[in-house]
């Protein structure tokens, strides 16, 4: 695997094209291998993902995920204020969410991980805001969404599977409870 850990660069898998870590630098490409990858091959991913490297990349595929759902909403549903919604909510809550996971991974399983590397979990299951507009699409793509957070969190915080469900479900309700207060209360799958 090519290791470049900065900002800037892309992670390849050597022969087999699989993208592990988002490039602005090449933004197309390594935006559609991430998507590729990450829902395809979500423990293959998360397991060669670089959990270092700096904010950067994840934050901004995150927020282009938010941006499309957010257009696209704003378009099929005729409120433009879905795309400002989507994007500052949705960035907002992914670092909370991850704040929210990483806690609970280290502090009840003795997760290993940083909260860099949760943070990318959260961000790059993201991935699931492309299709979240959809009409019951959106909500088998929010669980799905927290599928791959459960893998995401048991390969960087290197803990069971099973411990993995129940840090991300307790971040749930966690999340949910949160949401609630603030007033965002369909930002439940969007962590």
């Amino acid at each position: 695997m090519e290791e470049k850990k900065g900002t800037g660069t892309t992670t390849v898998k050597k022969g087999t094209g699989d993208t592990y870590e988002f490039n602005i630098k090449d933004l197309i490409k390594s935006f559609f291998g991430v998507i590729k990858t990450v829902v395809i091959k979500p423990s293959d991913f998360y397991q060669n993902m670089p959990t270092t490297g700096g904010f950067p990349p994840p934050l901004i595929f995150l927020a282009i995920c938010l941006a499309v759902s957010g257009i696209i909403s704003a378009i099929v549903w005729g409120y433009l204020g879905a795309f400002l919604y989507y994007v500052i909510f949705g960035l907002i809550f992914s670092f909370i969410g991850a704040a929210i996971l990483h806690f609970i991974a280290q502090q009840f399983f003795e997760g290993k991980g940083t909260y860099e590397g949760m943070y990318r979990v959260v961000a790059y299951a993201g991935v699931v805001n492309l299709v979240t507009w959809i009409p019951v699409v959106g909500l088998i793509a929010g669980l799905y969404g927290l599928y791959l957070q459960i893998v995401g969190v048991e390969k960087v915080h290197q803990i069971t599977a099973g411990q993995a469900v129940v840090t991300v479900l307790i971040a749930l309700a966690v999340y949910i409870i949160l949401a609630l207060i603030v007033g965002v209360p369909s930002f439940g799958m969007r962590f």
